[in-house]
């Protein structure tokens, strides 16, 4: 038995693609695993199941995502990613789409430069 496709083993997926330049993944499957992945974030963060709507077009702050928790999302974004989410960045009430279409365009530059 295989285990369950989660948004951790997406990530996981997109970053070993990611680090095989010949075979990088496209922007659309990149932004759609890091969509996935915040979206598990969030969940994790403010203790939802996965039956629970996360609305992904909504700022983040609607979403009942306070400050502290915003800055813990953008500190395992870097960790896991290399991707930096500043304060700014987070305090501007981006939605999920748009942190992952951020996450997804600077992810080959966050894995270069952990490279170099």
């Amino acid at each position: 038995m295989t285990a369950p496709r989660t948004a951790d083993t997406d990530l996981k997926e997109l970053l070993a693609q990611s680090r095989a330049p010949e075979r990088g993944p496209d922007d659309g499957s990149a932004a759609r695993a890091a969509l996935g992945y915040l979206v598990a974030l969030i969940r994790e963060g403010m203790d939802l199941d996965e039956r629970e709507s996360v609305p992904v077009d909504l700022p983040i702050d609607d979403l009942g995502v306070d400050s502290l928790l915003a800055l813990e999302i953008g500190d395992r974004v870097q960790e896991d990613t290399g991707v930096v989410l500043t304060a700014e960045t987070l305090a501007d009430r981006p939605t999920l789409t748009l942190l992952a279409e951020r996450v997804a365009a600077e992810l080959p530059s966050a894995l270069s430069a952990e490279r170099g």
